[in-house]
């Protein structure tokens, strides 16, 4: 679960950041352009979330066989 919902939540909160510090949000003299590419990146390299979530109700429904 925690594949799906922490790199989705990093992306919200540093979004939201950047928001905050307006265009110095996304300016090299702040750390927050590159946490957001770092956190996008990992979503891509990780997979889609979708594929997360195929697994993780099949893993759900075969519990519930048991």
């Amino acid at each position: 679960m925690i594949k799906i919902v922490a790199p989705t939540m990093a992306c919200q909160v540093i979004d939201r950041a950047i928001q905050m510090h307006g265009g110095l949000g996304l300016s090299e003299d702040r750390f927050l352009a590159q946490a957001y590419a770092g956190a996008r990146a990992l979503r891509l390299a990780d997979g889609p979330d979708e594929v997360h979530l195929a697994a993780l109700a099949r893993s759900m429904l075969k519990s519930r066989e048991n």
